[in-house]
């Protein structure tokens, strides 16, 4: 009975915290409301308890929507410019690394939380794979969907400033359910789907390591689907769920005591953000200059260090180009999937190196 009136209070709570998000226009509203809900669940001493199975199921159904976003138009556009996206998405990574370091080395915050969570891009993805490489997944957490929010801000403030009129209430974008709750995609979309999905699973689970259950169907979904061979649609209540289990399994492992640190470190957290963003403003000129006709605010957009779903809510009513914003997002989201496990190991092992 308890357990079961755990997960109804975390139910109420979480929907409280999406219904004030989604009101904000926060991107990640059905992932960050559960979050904070098992937060305070968690702190409070009743902590709801999420299987790993629906862990590494809410890994493949994200890798199902990053596949799922390399449409055809979004193909066109990453060919005909693909050197300045991949230069530019290696740019990306490359300051990241420096200024985690950086950060890491004053030891302003703890461990290798800092090379995880300035990640650029794949929030949820990153918190998973820093726990499975043995970070603190609390801190990244707390780090990435910082950076979500200040990301948002940034943007909205900057589309004011160019003169937007005003901001959608619904958009469909990655973190945030669309009105049609219920909508059921074309039945052979839907299977593929599945079976992308239940190979990941089943690699993840015979191999032992939780994230093939990210990069099989984000990596062998995306080739597929780009050759043509299949046509990826992921259902929106799906999608939700897995954001959903996303949150929980982050908000439910904090502690009271975790929760005091990471607040205690939020200010040196919050100056190594600003100073991504503020890099990644810069970075968004020289782009700008790269591509002629792009727009300061489709540059700013298209380089803006993740947040794509905010990136979404201002292009849908903003006079900017949506492709290219999309094509630069999800051509440094597959270097970040790829590179940035290995990366974050690598300069884990250096600074250990150093400290030892």
């Amino acid at each position: 009975m308890r357990r079961v009136a755990t997960w109804l209070a975390l139910i109420a709570l979480a929907s409280v915290f999406i219904v004030l998000l989604r009101a904000a226009e926060m991107p990640a509203a059905f992932l960050l409301g559960p979050m904070v809900a098992a937060i305070v669940l968690a702190v409070s001493g009743a902590r709801p308890r999420l299987p790993r199975f629906f862990i590494i199921a809410a890994q493949a159904v994200l890798g199902c929507l990053i596949a799922a976003a390399l449409d055809d138009e979004l193909v066109h556009v990453i060919a005909a410019s693909w050197e300045i996206f991949v230069a530019f998405s290696l740019a990306t990574i490359v300051i990241t690394a420096v200024l985690a370091v950086l950060v890491t080395r004053t030891g302003w915050l703890p461990g290798t939380t800092a090379i995880w969570g300035l990640s650029p891009g794949a929030a949820s993805a990153m918190v998973l794979l820093a726990d499975e490489y043995g970070a603190d997944k609390r801190m990244v957490a707390m780090m990435q969907y910082s950076r979500i929010v200040l990301v948002a801000i940034a943007a909205i403030l900057l589309a004011k400033v160019v003169g937007l009129p005003g901001l959608p209430s619904q958009v469909t974008t990655a973190g945030n359910l669309p009105p049609q709750w219920f909508t059921l995609p074309p039945l052979m979309p839907f299977l593929e789907m599945l079976l992308l999905a239940a190979s990941g699973i089943a690699i993840a689970i015979y191999s032992g390591k939780a994230s093939a259950a990210l990069f099989v169907p984000a990596f062998a979904g995306a080739a597929l689907q780009a050759a043509g061979a299949i046509h990826i649609t992921v259902p929106p209540m799906l999608a939700t769920l897995a954001f959903c289990a996303v949150g929980v399994y982050v908000g439910s492992s904090f502690t009271r005591e975790v929760l005091v640190h990471s607040l205690r470190v939020m200010p040196a957290m919050l100056v190594a953000i600003l100073a991504m963003i503020l890099l990644c403003g810069l970075l968004s000129l020289l782009f700008g200059l790269l591509l002629p006709g792009t727009d300061p605010l489709t540059a700013y957009l298209a380089m803006s260090p993740g947040g794509i779903d905010a990136a979404v809510i201002i292009a849908s009513q903003a006079s900017v180009s949506l492709p290219l914003i999309l094509a630069s997002q999800f051509t440094r989201l597959l270097f970040v999937i790829a590179g940035a496990p290995t990366l974050a190991k690598w300069l884990a092992r250096r600074h250990q190196r150093r400290m030892g």
